[in-house]
């Protein structure tokens, strides 16, 4: 009975394997994927202040002059998570990862399966 659980446990470890290692990087791009995340947390530390503006105009566009306070409210609040996430890229940059945040004043497009 042990060997037959052994025998079932060694095969699911033995058929898991390739998937285990199909997404192996090279030294080159893991290079490029930190200094990539480098350069986006400094993009988004610097212009954070553009969310501002950029949201009020947008609310702007759409409530009219009205839309002027809840435009200044959420963009110093996305000024503030833009600031705090590329203080967190720059800070944990040797692990490289995809965009989290859009580029200032993008919309965000919506994802094609």
């Amino acid at each position: 009975m042990r060997s037959r659980a052994i025998f079932c446990f060694t095969l699911v470890m033995i058929s898991a394997a390739p998937f285990l290692f199909a997404e192996e990087e090279t030294v080159g791009d893991y290079m490029y994927g930190i200094g990539t995340k480098f350069g986006r947390g400094l993009e988004n530390v610097v212009t954070s202040l553009a969310e501002v503006p950029c949201t009020v105009h947008s609310d702007m566009s759409d409530q009219g002059g009205a839309g002027f306070f809840s435009g200044f409210g959420k963009g110093t609040l996305f000024m503030l998570r833009r600031m705090l996430v590329g203080v967190t890229e720059v800070g944990t940059f040797f692990i490289p990862m995809e965009r989290t945040i859009p580029r200032v004043c993008h919309k965000e497009e919506p994802k094609v399966a």
